[in-house]
């Protein structure tokens, strides 16, 4: 994946006349992907949209995860069973993206320290003394 800051310079570059291949070894790229940004002209990579291998086993999910009590490993074992060919990763990040059992991530508290206020708490294994005594 090209940077947007490489894809403007092959832009700028070719605007200026410089060739596609002069560009491809500046850049240390293949012509292939100057060919593709010079063809897009636009700074900012197209988005991917892939098709999700779990969308068609929606509704077998959201059944087995209720019957299975959250628990996806139970769920992939059932759709397994069912004779749907999904692997778990493919599974679990169907879930993930779809907020399926995930409670959003609520802010727990808000602090607010004034300067000098805030301490930084070491763990280190380190001893030293202080006022005659030694701490870690």
């Amino acid at each position: 994946m090209l940077s947007p800051h490489q894809r403007t310079t092959i832009l700028e570059l070719h605007r200026q006349g410089v060739s596609k291949r002069h560009i491809a070894r500046t850049l240390k790229l293949s012509r292939s992907a100057v060919r593709k940004v010079i063809g897009s002209a636009s700074e900012v990579p197209p988005r991917i949209v892939r098709s999700e291998k779990a969308e068609p086993y929606r509704q077998e999910i959201l059944q087995h995860y209720a019957s299975c009590r959250g628990n996806l490993v139970r769920v992939h074992e059932e759709l397994l069973a069912s004779g749907y060919d999904l692997s778990y990763a493919a599974l679990t990040g169907f879930c993930r993206r779809h907020g399926i059992g995930q409670k959003p991530l609520r802010p727990v508290g808000q602090y607010h320290f004034d300067p000098g206020e805030e301490i930084q708490h070491d763990t280190s294994p380190h001893r030293l003394e202080m006022a005659g005594q030694w701490r870690t």
